[in-house]
């Protein structure tokens, strides 16, 4: 096993028990029995092997190319249902190299390229804008989710979900279903 695949099973244990502001880097240093030098000629710093380890461990099981925006987000639902206390810990930052912003991100990524299939105006900086603050909203709902313990559905996460979708690309994203 590769030190990479060490320090990531090493944040994954320590995100079960606390959140990443929480965690240091000498405790994942520990965790792995390495040295500072090592964990640094990975990573920048522990937030990017938070995403490292979220993005070859538990995004792994959600496919960008999804079919659709609903199968997109059913499938985060289930994957971070599967891994709730890791990915609520994981999320809970606001630091610019979080792992929240590294899924609004991807969901924004995701948002782009099926509003470009279907034709949307990307030109349009207020259509950009808006799905940023909605990627931003689908975390917060998620993030709130798990903190209940999951208790609602994921059907009814992906309806409140759609209940907060900017009008302009709820109109974009269903043009090619119906």
């Amino acid at each position: 096993m590769n030190m990479k695949k060490y320090f990531e099973q090493g944040m994954l244990v320590l995100l079960e028990e606390k959140n990443i502001d929480n965690i240091t880097v000498g405790e994942i240093i520990e965790e792995v029995g390495s040295c500072k030098g090592t964990f640094y000629k990975h990573y920048l710093d522990k937030y990017s092997l938070c995403c490292a380890c979220l993005q070859n461990r538990i995004y792994c099981e959600v496919s960008q190319d999804a079919e659709s925006w609903e199968q997109f987000m059913k499938q985060c639902l289930s994957v971070f249902e599967k891994h709730a206390r890791v990915v609520l810990h994981a999320f809970d930052s606001s630091d610019v190299n979080s792992a929240r912003h590294y899924h609004e991100n991807l969901t924004y990524k995701y948002l782009i390229k099926k509003y470009a299939e279907n034709g949307g105006d990307m030109s349009s900086a207020l259509n950009l804008l808006a799905l940023k603050l909605y990627c931003s909203a689908i975390t917060d709902l998620i993030m709130n989710w798990l903190s209940d313990g999951c208790k609602e559905s994921k059907e009814s996460i992906y309806s409140l979900i759609c209940a907060v979708m900017p009008q302009t690309v709820f109109r974009e994203l269903s043009a090619k279903s119906a």
